[in-house]
């Protein structure tokens, strides 16, 4: 049996043998051995940076010597493609280059047909009450498709929308606004805006949180301003300018662009923040003074309380300036120039891709300017502008700034992942920035310094992370990190002493000047986690916990000292600040009630080595020596802030704390040039009141808006800033001092046609420090005196008026006014020698006028704007004058 199958399994194969034979001649007679591979094998070669989609395709399919057939409306052969293609198929490559775009591929002779998916298309737009305030958190859809929320400026964006017409709904907390036509063109943007009524029955509601986060913050229990910065978008100001217009800010600058200021609320120093960040540590570049409008969506604006999650000691308030995060494609680019040589660029762009969430986000600007305009001298106000001649300084009429130049840029860079399943925000970024700038003046008019200037790098690479419903649902977290390298070198080459004529005091004896040259290296950490939970869906009652830890390290060599002192040279200083917060929010009485209760913590330590040696005229050391200090404070203070709504209308707000306010590093170490250093500076304590009440009535298309507000701060060791003799300034504690005010703020508005808005400030700040020597009842001169060399009464107004349909159905124009009003005030205290004698502050009356035309829907923007039109004198520090009449020019393109 075995070997019967044997012999039929060798039968089968001879058989298979014979068969395998003719199949494999069949075979050869039909496709030879040596015939070509087919037209989808050919191999192709391709490496553009940028060229066509179209001309791809067809240079490819030339290359395999064949011929492409494909539906042109279903592709966007016009956009440009980089391309690397090196020795693939040609099947591999129409894959490679058409992805999900490209259905099947069948071959005909040397024609190869392309069958292609119908391209989507995406609808983007912005949704917008009567008189133009942006609608936000407004559900945009389309039924039974696709739905999103708009931003906080109102704008959404549905993508991956199949061609065809469609209905798309505007809704809020489920009621119905509006409905409009859409038509989706493939591989297109339509664009789509809606205009809401107010009359609609449940926009109360939406009054009081779908507004805008604008409104939403103004009517929060602190007291608070918010500035919408999109109103700003299209002048030449930077955020500095355009906080000038806020009650209760007073901002002391010493020039023109570019120039040193100090920032207040309230008359108490107030904290900046950018997006939450300390503006501190982003460099000198990254000032409000240099920060345009076009990068920033809004500017909230804390007044003595500060919420605990900002992570401040900033006891007289705060300023947190909220920059553009659209989560959509969006290109902004504006160019402005005008007096002065001035030049502003800026540039903002966000691309992300839908399907996977990878985003690019990148912002950037370079501002120039020379700062050449006129100084005039006022006898009346002992300005006085004064050349050397005929071996005598003489007074002038005028004067042109001849040493001031200018120039800053910025650039950052974040590339993330947003709206994924574990992250619905994280990026890593990079920002680097440089400026160089002339000091021609130190603290006074006459201290010209034609041969000073100061130069700066800053490198910053950071880290942002934004999760909500973390590990279980209701908790949020928001965390960064970054480290920056801050490069600060100061020198001043001029021999000798200049006066107003732009020469070298001559005939004069010459005073020599020593030249310095004075390297200061700043490395920062900081460390930011903000954390809140909500305990129910409704979010009516939340804790927040934050912590913030930012540490500076400063090293200052002199690259010109004498060879003993080389060995000191880059002595270190230091400050570290821990800040902890922790906070509770509820609402109650269907929200009519928002209770704010928080506590913090401050930690302050410093470090820092001082060459205390002396030596004779000899260069020999005799005295003193090398010596290390250090010092740290710690204190705990609590507060509360309420609102409660009387009706839809008409709400009341109040807040109490006790808070702190930690020197910086220019006020504990100075900054190498104008400003000297304390290292006995002290943190300043303040008990901080504030009540106010806001009204918002809504009559058709009719809008008034009424904020009002009292405030109460009794400090202890004031930080103040002081002529220290010469060219210096010098903070400085004052024991004592009590300050109360008034802000007022009304705002009307009729649809998009015409608003105003008037708004008025009133400090009175006096020295509360009533004894000089307790022991022996000897009173102060100067207690319960105003405090000098601030001003104490301000106010101002802005007019829009705008003009639809001009010449295009897409078109604006429109005329804003803006008035500012400064009284006049001491420049020393008021009780301290005669009244004819004292120095003063002239009072100061600035008019603007912006003309801005807008066509194809804001996208692009031309505007003429004129500031202090009466060029007026206009002084801040130290009768030390500002910029007269000026006129620039600005051209806009905003792209979503």
């Amino acid at each position: 049996m075995h070997i019967s199958r044997h012999a039929t399994h060798v039968t089968s194969e001879k058989h298979l043998l014979k068969y395998s034979y003719f199949l494999f001649i069949v075979l050869l007679a039909i496709n030879p051995v040596h015939a070509q591979p087919s037209l989808l094998d050919q191999r192709v070669s391709l490496r553009e940076h940028s060229i066509r989609l179209g001309d791809a395709l067809r240079y490819l399919a030339q290359n395999a010597g064949a011929t492409l057939s494909y539906n042109n409306s279903l592709l966007d052969t016009e956009q440009f493609i980089r391309i690397n293609i090196q020795n693939q198929s040609l099947r591999n490559a129409l894959t490679q280059l058409l992805g999900d775009k490209l259905a099947d591929i069948t071959v005909r002779g040397n024609v190869i047909t392309l069958k292609l998916v119908p391209g989507r298309g995406r609808i983007t737009g912005t949704v917008r009450l009567q008189g133009g305030e942006p609608l936000a958190y407004a559900t945009v859809s389309v039924v039974g498709i696709n739905k999103t929320e708009t931003d906080s400026v109102g704008q959404y964006q549905l993508e991956d929308m199949v061609p065809g017409s469609y209905q798309l709904r505007v809704s809020y907390v489920g009621q119905l606004l509006s409905s409009r036509e859409a038509e989706v063109t493939a591989n297109r943007t339509t664009i789509v805006d809606f205009t809401v009524s107010r009359d609609s029955r449940n926009l109360e509601e939406v009054n009081v949180r779908g507004r805008s986060v604008v409104q939403e913050i103004r009517e929060s229990g602190y007291n608070v301003n918010v500035v919408d910065m999109q109103k700003y978008a299209n002048t030449t100001a930077d955020v500095n300018q355009v906080l000038r217009q806020t009650t209760g800010i007073t901002i002391r600058e010493s020039g023109g662009m570019g120039s040193d200021f100090t920032f207040k609320i309230n008359g108490l120093d107030a904290k900046i923040f950018i997006d939450g960040i300390p503006m501190e540590n982003f460099g000198s570049s990254m000032g409000l003074n240099n920060i345009p409008v076009d990068m920033v969506e809004r500017v909230e604006v804390y007044k003595g309380v500060v919420p605990a999650y900002l992570g401040s000691d900033a006891m007289g308030g705060a300023v947190d300036v909220i920059t553009k995060r659209q989560s959509r494609q969006a290109i902004d680019a504006s160019y402005s120039f005008g007096s002065f040589n001035t030049h502003r660029t800026a540039l903002t762009a966000n691309l992300r891709d839908q399907k996977t969430g990878l985003m690019l986000r990148a912002n950037g600007y370079y501002n120039y300017s020379d700062n050449n305009y006129t100084m005039y001298s006022d006898p009346e106000y002992k300005v006085l502008l004064e050349v050397a001649k005929d071996g005598k300084f003489v007074p002038v009429d005028k004067a042109r700034r001849f040493y001031d130049t200018y120039w800053s840029a910025m650039g950052e860079l974040e590339v993330g992942m947003e709206k994924v399943k574990w992250a619905d925000w994280f990026t890593v970024g990079l920002i680097y920035s440089k400026n160089k700038k002339q000091n021609q003046l130190g603290a006074a008019v006459n201290a010209i310094r034609a041969g000073n200037w100061t130069e700066n790098d800053f490198l910053m690479p950071s880290a942002r992370y934004v999760k909500d419903d973390l590990f279980t649902k209701g908790l949020y977290a928001n965390l960064f990190a970054s480290y920056s390298n801050n490069a600060n070198d100061i020198r001043d080459t001029a021999l000798y002493r200049y006066d107003w004529s732009g020469q070298w005091v001559n005939p004069l004896p010459p005073i020599s000047r020593a030249p310095s040259y004075f390297k200061y290296r700043y490395n920062n950490y900081v460390f930011r986690a903000n954390f809140n939970y909500d305990f129910n869906e409704e979010r009516t009652q939340s804790i927040n916990f934050n912590y913030n830890f930012d540490w500076n390290r400063q090293k200052v060599y002199d690259e010109l000292a004498p060879p003993e002192k080389q060995d000191v040279s880059g002595l270190p200083s230091s400050l570290g600040r821990h800040i902890l917060g922790l906070s509770w929010q509820g609402q109650w009485f269907s929200k009519k009630l928002i209770s704010n209760l928080f506590g913090k913590y401050y930690g302050l330590s410093t470090d820092w080595t001082v060459d205390e040696r002396r030596w004779n005229n000899q260069e020999k050391e005799v005295v003193g020596s090398v010596m290390d200090y250090s010092r740290f404070f710690g204190y705990y203070s609590a507060g509360v802030a309420l609102r409660y709504r009387l009706s839809d209308d008409i709400g009341l707000k109040a807040s109490a704390e006790r808070g702190y306010n930690l020197p910086e590093m220019i006020g504990l170490y100075g900054d190498g040039q104008n400003h000297i250093p304390n290292y006995g500076l002290k943190p300043e304590r303040s008990d901080n009141v504030n009540i106010g009440v806001f009204y918002n009535r809504f009559l058709g298309s009719h809008f008034l808006n009424i904020d009002g507000s009292m405030f109460y701060r009794d400090s202890k060791d004031y930080i103040g800033t002081r002529n220290a003799g010469g060219d210096y300034f010098q903070s400085f504690n004052m024991p004592g001092v009590r300050l109360r005010g008034i802000n007022v703020e009304a705002h009307y508005g009729y649809k998009t046609k015409f608003d105003l808005a008037v708004n008025g400030s009133y400090e009175s700040a006096r020295d509360n420090w009533k004894y000089v020597d307790e022991e022996h009842g000897i009173v102060s001169i100067t207690y319960g005196d105003q405090l000098p060399n601030r001003p104490w009464f301000y106010g101002g107004a802005t007019a829009n008026i705008g003009w639809d349909q001009v010449k295009r159905k897409d078109d604006r124009l429109q005329l804003t006014y803006n008035y500012q009003y400064t009284h006049w005030y001491y420049l020393t205290w008021s009780k301290l020698g005669r009244k004819d004698t004292k120095s003063v502050i002239p009072s100061q009356f600035i008019h603007s006028l912006i003309v801005t035309y807008s066509w194809l829907e804001q996208r692009y923007n031309l505007s003429l704007e004129a500031r202090n039109l009466t060029d007026d004198r206009v002084y801040d520090n130290f009768r030390l004058q500002k910029p007269g009449r000026a006129l620039y020019v600005k051209f806009r393109v905003s792209i979503i």
